[in-house]
Parts: structure tokens; C-alpha cells; sequence
């Protein structure tokens, strides 16, 4: 495995000012909460469930596509700096403190998306959608909310990693849908796609709680994805190329 090109990447990533992470951090949930809009409106009224998974993978890596194209901070994308880590290129301190700072963008990106479209006529076209999907996320058990967070990024370091070997954008997209269009359609957790559907459930109905929010899947899905990152990039450090 060549991480050379990640690594480059991955540097830039923890040198950056702060504000500028965050700023970037902030695009980054933009960019994913109105992929899971899109993905939303093209499969609601669809009956067929599988068909209705199909068209939902179909348009919501665009998201992670101008993730990486805008080069924006995806905390979930950012679990691969576990790779900088162990290659000493990166303190763990840098790493913690990245983290931290994309995970407040991205949940300020969600948030702002979501009082955004609670304030448009989306929100009457979508509201039943968006409410039972939230509900179903908070009925998770722990454990499967950790397991789906787990795959879920498990597939969506590898596209942020083939993206890094990609010669020209239409290869980084190529490489990019066909992962994210796998945990879309597995029904998979993305923590971050999950502070839009989980805020906007909050808004739109009272019985959800920021308590079931946190414990029954922010909480689980976060952990589940750290986990699901850095075991891709100890695996991508272990066969490295000599």
C-alpha cells in the first residue's frame, strides 16, 4: 500500500491554523447534511425499499466528493490520521486536538443546515421522512450503532484513502461513489450525516431528546467510526510499501 500520498495530505491537515480547520470543518458538514437532503428527497416516496436504498446511494456521495474536492475536514475521513500517528509524523495530542476541532465544524455545518431547512418548504415536504429516520436511529442498541459505525467507516476511509491515490477528479469520484454507495444502501451509521438527521428530528418532533440523541447513537456511532477508521489505517500502515 502506498500511504506517501496520504501522508502529504495528512500533514497539511495538522498544520493548519485552528480557525482554518474549523471553517473547513464547518463546509465539510454543509456539504454532508445537504447530501443526506438529496438523498432524502429522491428516495421518500418510494415504496420499494430497495429501490428506495439504491437512489439514495446513487446521490449522496456527492457529499463526500466535494469533501474532498473542496480539500474541507470530515471527521470521520479524518480517523486515517492514525496513520501520521504511528509513522511519528504527528503527535497524539495533534491528532486528538484535529479531531476535536473538525467534530465541533462538522456538527456546527449540520446544525446550521438543519435550522436552515426547518425554515423552508423542505420542511413540510420532508418532515414525516426526517422524523422516522431520526426515530430509527435512536432506537438502535449500543452495540449495533457501535457495529454500523464501525463498517460505516470502515468504507468511507478507504474512499478518502483511494482518493489520495487518484490522478485526476473524475478517478477521485469514481473511487469515492463506490464506497459510500455500499454503506448507503447497507443502511450503515455516519456520525456526521447523523447530526443532521438527528438535529432536524430534534426540531421537527419533541418526543426525540438530546439525551437519546447523545447515548443512543451520537455516542456509539462516533466511537464506532474511530474505530472503523484506524483499524483501515493500521492496516494500510502494516502493508505499506517497503
Amino acid at each position: 500500500m502506498n500511504i506517501s500520498n496520504y501522508l502529504e495530505t495528512a500533514d497539511k491537515k495538522i498544520h493548519n491554523k485552528p480557525i482554518k480547520t474549523f471553517i473547513l470543518a464547518v463546509y465539510a458538514g454543509i456539504f454532508i447534511s445537504l447530501a443526506a437532503i438529496l438523498s432524502t428527497i429522491v428516495s421518500f416516496q418510494i415504496d420499494n425499499y430497495s429501490i428506495a436504498k439504491i437512489l439514495s446511494g446513487l446521490v449522496f456521495p456527492i457529499g463526500l466528493i466535494l469533501v474532498i474536492l473542496f480539500k474541507t475536514e470530515l471527521f470521520t475521513g479524518n480517523s486515517l490520521l492514525i496513520i501520521s500517528l504511528i509513522e511519528k509524523k504527528a503527535s497524539l495530542k495533534q491528532v486528538l486536538k484535529n479531531w476535536l476541532i473538525v467534530y465541533l465544524g462538522n456538527l456546527s455545518g449540520a446544525l446550521l443546515i438543519s435550522l436552515l431547512i426547518i425554515n423552508t418548504p423542505i420542511k413540510n415536504l420532508l418532515s414525516d421522512s426526517l422524523v422516522n429516520i431520526a426515530s430509527s436511529k435512536i432506537s438502535y442498541s449500543f452495540t449495533s450503532a457501535l457495529i454500523l459505525g464501525v463498517l460505516c467507516n470502515f468504507l468511507v476511509c478507504i474512499a478518502v484513502y483511494l482518493s489520495t491515490l487518484a490522478k485526476n477528479n473524475i478517478e477521485k469520484i469514481i473511487v469515492i461513489f463506490i464506497p459510500i454507495f455500499t454503506f448507503i444502501v447497507m443502511s450503515l451509521e455516519h456520525s456526521i450525516a447523523n447530526m443532521f438527521y438527528l438535529s432536524i428530528g430534534y426540531l421537527l418532533d419533541n418526543t426525540i431528546t438530546i439525551t437519546s440523541i447523545i447515548l443512543n447513537n451520537l455516542l456509539p456511532v462516533t466511537i464506532g467510526n474511530i474505530i472503523g477508521g484506524t483499524f483501515l489505517g493500521i492496516s494500510l500502515y502494516y502493508f505499506k510499501e517497503k
